[in-house]
């Protein structure tokens, strides 16, 4: 089935069509169910939703027209790397629902007003053009000021987990005008349970969190002036020639943190640019000549390696396919080609035909011995 096009903005203004009446059209609701599926058909509940999802978009669309919508009880389980979180997995079929609004009313409405150095989860935006930022406001502060200057880094403590409902759902009323939708949002909000915590996992949750700092944005732009300035997330990075500028700016940033509920960890800190910046697990520098050095953080390059080796473990005990270890150095060696890593992947590779070769020397071993019994039997 080839969906009916979204009505443009305008043509909805002048049919008197609001964000979240178009956010709710079947067309629309049937639009977020094919984005929400993408890599993730092969899941049992999703190709269970699948077999019926015309039936399932009517049904959702009838509830929603209804008032009888209600969130489904969420997923929670743990994942372990980079470090150890709490995910909260939303069904599929809210995922569906929240798609569309997202796509219909939340993402335009909540970040509008972005600067434009907040870099998470934005279109156009993520890992990559944060670490190019960076790149490019490290290059700017060597032609006005050298490699001398002070750095402070900025952490906010269990972030989506400390996070009041109340500071959330004021974020989000001061941005979405559209009442309907909004009322949507402090639902999805109230789901969570208790007084604090946004769950880790869904698209909504990553617009709210982005936008309870917002202000802090501003006000480190605007009114603290501070010209080289980056944020992902709860991770923040500030530049500057003078610590004094850098001390005043962190109390009045922590300050503004504890009025949102909130506080910093223990990475919080001042400290020289000369000393290098760790920003998304990658270390970066500035050389005599203004080249900016981005080197892969040695954590990364050691966890690695020990997660080679016990796949390789694990591959010559039979409990898993060679194809595993393939792919696992395959993607940590994309993500190292993002910096300066050059040395490092290839000691990282030689590593990688060493373990290959000491799976297959163990198998041509194996295979001998059997051949060998099965001559003995003979």
């Amino acid at each position: 089935m080839r969906p009916v096009p979204a009505i443009h903005r305008g043509e909805m203004e002048e049919r008197g069509i609001d964000g979240y009446e178009e956010a709710i059209r079947f067309d629309a609701l049937y639009d977020g169910y094919r984005k929400s599926r993408r890599n993730v058909s092969w899941k049992e509940s999703v190709a269970g939703y699948a077999c019926n999802a015309l039936k399932n978009t009517a049904r959702m669309r009838k509830e929603l027209l209804d008032g009888s919508y209600r969130i489904s009880p969420y997923q929670r389980f743990m994942v372990h790397e980079p470090k150890e979180r709490e995910i909260v997995a939303t069904r599929f079929k809210d995922r569906q629902f929240q798609r569309s609004l997202c796509d219909r009313v939340l993402y335009r409405e909540i970040t509008r007003g972005f600067i434009y150095d907040n870099c998470a989860c934005l279109t156009g935006k993520g890992v990559d053009f944060a670490l190019n930022r960076m790149d490019a406001h490290l290059h700017r502060y060597f032609r006005k000021h050298g490699k001398d200057g002070w750095v402070l880094r900025c952490d906010i403590r269990h972030y989506f987990p400390d996070t009041p409902h109340e500071t959330a759902k004021a974020a989000v009323r001061k941005r979405v005008k559209n009442q309907r939708a909004c009322r949507q949002v402090e639902e999805i909000i109230d789901s969570f349970g208790g007084d604090r915590g946004i769950g880790l996992g869904s698209q909504v949750s990553q617009l709210i969190e982005l936008a309870v700092l917002d202000d802090i944005d501003h006000y480190i732009k605007e009114r603290l002036r501070i010209r080289h300035f980056i944020r992902y997330m709860d991770d923040f990075i500030l530049i500057h020639s003078e610590r004094a500028v850098l001390e005043h700016a962190l109390a009045e940033i922590r300050a503004r943190i504890e009025a949102l509920g909130l506080e910093m960890n223990k990475k919080t800190q001042i400290f020289p640019l000369k000393q290098g910046i760790i920003f998304l697990k990658w270390h970066y520098w500035l050389t005599d000549t203004g080249k900016v050095v981005r080197k892969i953080c040695q954590k990364n390059v050691t966890r690695q390696r020990r997660k080679m080796k016990k796949l390789a473990a694990k591959i010559r005990a039979g409990e898993m396919p060679e194809e595993y270890l393939y792919m696992s150095f395959q993607s940590w060696r994309a993500n190292a080609q993002r910096g300066n890593a050059r040395s490092t992947i290839l000691r990282m590779e030689a590593l990688y035909e060493e373990l290959k070769e000491g799976i297959r020397s163990e198998r041509e071993g194996d295979d001998r011995a059997a051949a060998g019994k099965g001559r003995g039997a003979g």
